[in-house]
């Protein structure tokens, strides 16, 4: 059989030998005059999704939404999806999530200096690359084991497989750039070649292979914006915690990380720590993990123009309680007098990936994209799309290609480029194309802002609608206690009277509080007069984000609130009590 060809190939060396000799003899003659090879064998201690493996030796720690990839030898790598959903910057292809890396600390910001950075996955939320709403990143649950990588060479090599024993669970150490490379490299020409038998995981089976545009997902180690953006939580965190040094730890960080103080220096196990929000494991200590791109300095305002050797994130078993931090990045020389560096406590963990320009069809709407960018993005398609593609530039003196327009576009951008298009004079087509670039950079600029302001617009709305929810069933319950006390006390009670008073100053503030979010809903109408749909866009990406958090119920405020908002710029009437009493019949009121 040609090993090449081979899905889900068995090699439990354990199990055969556990039985008798005897037995084992005839077991393997009779094999032999069959024809099979020993590696198809199905073990009986394999599960019964097509992976040989003990589950503890690849995903000791299941959770809902892990991804199996298959592997040589019957194995398998669990993967997590990470969502990457942009905050404020519209939709389509060329949607992306503004996220700040690095650290404030002055000794090491040559290194870790906080800087703007943006990401986007390969993949959709349905396991394609095909849609371009709630992109995520499918990135290795755990670090890559010796069984995973033995496996990977072993197929390549043509070798035997390893034994699959708990030793196997270590992480791979002791390796090179070249070496985490290489092992990626492999792996992707295996599953290629596997394609055609593993299916796609729109249905959620497992073990699967993503694609994007009908293109098999290929595996790479990630890029230091995706590690970090991972590391500190992605979007299972609030913008707050992941701006910290670690991840939020309840338990503690010696329940999470295998750094000096608690691993005693050795290299520990795969999945035996918590994982952080996103569900990865060992993602900071145990191993330093390898990074993609060479290492740079960081100067205040942008990454330094030299590269160097590679990069290694998260610290070790080596490491200081101080040096568990996100933000950590190390340079490792590419090679020393001895050859390709790697030392002992350098691992690396894996990412799937895609190709961007996958179909002619996903071309032609990255292209309608970028022809609209720094145009208005609340407009309908018809009103913001600009006239016909762009065509090389008139030679001086020959007529225009397109007519003057009897109407100006109310987008300055389109006008320019209609301008430029219609215009006879190259040298006058070039300037107005230059100052269609330089205006359109601005505006897009500006929309992004107003995007982002749209959601924080209907996150504080919502907010409100709910603290006002909470402050009117708290009312009721001391109007409540109050009624009690003078039911059992008499209303001269000095305990009754201490309680009429406060609550009429409670009564007073929530009052306010009524009105305030009446001001709220109004203000947030007449700052998006016209530009409503924008309001529209942003609920969905802040509901989406709220229940990436596990908080979905609470996406009914912003909800609400912006419900309102909407029925206010209709029609104009202020309705403060039906407006709160809206807020108040949310139920249920949880997660908070």
């Amino acid at each position: 059989m040609n090993r090449h060809s081979e899905y889900g190939r068995h090699c439990d060396a354990d199990a055969i030998g556990r039985w008798p000799l005897g037995l084992l003899g005839l077991v393997l003659a009779t094999i032999a005059a069959a024809g099979i090879a020993q590696s198809d064998a199905r073990g009986a201690d394999g599960d019964s999704n097509g992976i040989d493996w003990k589950q503890k030796l690849y995903n000791p720690q299941p959770a809902d939404g892990d991804l199996l990839l298959p592997m040589p030898c019957g194995g398998a790598m669990a993967f997590r999806p990470i969502g990457t959903e942009g905050d404020g910057t519209g939709s389509g292809p060329l949607n992306d999530k503004a996220i700040e890396l690095g650290s404030d600390a002055e000794d090491t910001g040559f290194a870790e200096y906080r800087h703007l950075a943006h990401i986007a996955g390969s993949f959709g939320a349905d396991g394609t690359g095909d849609g371009d709403e709630r992109r995520r990143l499918l990135m290795g649950k755990y670090e890559v084991t010796g069984l995973q990588y033995q496996s990977v060479m072993a197929q390549a090599d043509d070798g035997p497989c390893p034994k699959a024993t708990g030793q196997g669970r270590l992480p791979r150490a002791g390796v090179s750039w070249h070496d985490a490379v290489h092992f990626a490299h492999l792996w992707s020409l295996w599953l290629r070649e596997q394609a055609e038998s593993v299916p796609d995981c729109t249905d959620a089976q497992t073990p699967c292979l993503p694609r994007a545009g009908g293109e098999p997902a290929f595996v790479r180690l990630p890029t230091e914006v995706e590690w970090e953006y991972a590391a500190r939580g992605g979007d299972r965190v609030s913008p707050a915690d992941f701006r910290e040094s670690h991840y939020p730890m309840a338990d503690g960080i010696e329940g999470h990380v295998w750094f000096k103080d608690s691993a005693e220096g050795r290299v520990r196990p795969i999945g035996v720590l918590a994982a952080n929000p996103v569900g990865l494991h060992d993602i900071l200590g145990n191993v330093e993990e390898i990074a993609l791109e060479p290492f740079r300095l960081q100067r205040l305002d942008r990454p330094h123009g030299q590269r160097g050797g590679y990069v290694v994130r998260g610290g070790s078993v080596h490491a200081s309680r101080a040096e568990v931090r996100a933000s950590l990045r190390r340079e490792v020389p590419l090679y020393d007098d001895r050859g390709a560096v790697g030392t002992a406590d350098t691992g690396f963990r894996v990412l799937l990936s895609a190709p961007v320009l996958t179909t002619s069809e996903r071309i032609e709407a990255i292209q309608a994209a970028w022809s609209r960018l720094g145009t208005d993005t609340a407009r309908t398609d018809a009103e913001r799309a600009p006239p016909a593609k762009p065509e090389p530039a008139p030679e001086p003196g020959s007529p225009p290609r397109e007519q003057l327009s009897e109407e100006a576009y109310d987008d300055p951008v389109m006008e320019i480029t209609h301008l430029a298009r219609v215009t006879p004079e190259l040298a006058m087509t070039r300037r107005l194309e230059r100052l269609r670039s330089v205006i359109a950079a601005n505006a897009e600029r500006l929309y992004e802002q107003r995007a982002r302001s749209a959601r924080e617009a209907l996150r504080f709305g919502g907010l409100l609608c709910q603290k006002l929810a909470d402050e009117g069933h708290n009312l009721d319950l001391r109007e409540q206690r109050l009624a009690l006390c003078v039911k059992s006390s008499g209303v001269d009670a000095p305990r009754c009277q201490a309680l009429r008073k406060r609550l009429e100053g409670e009564r007073d503030a929530f009052a306010f509080n009524v009105g305030f979010y009446a001001d709220t809903v109004i203000r947030t109408a007449r700052t998006y007069p016209e530009d409503l749909g924008v309001l529209d866009t942003e609920l969905d990406g802040l509901k989406a984000e709220i229940a990436a958090r596990g908080h979905d119920a609470l996406g009914a405020y912003p909800t609400r609130f912006h419900q309102q908002v909407g029925s206010y710029a209709g029609n104009g009437r202020v309705r403060r009590q039906d407006w709160y009493q809206a807020c108040r019949a949310i139920e249920p009121r949880n997660g908070r």
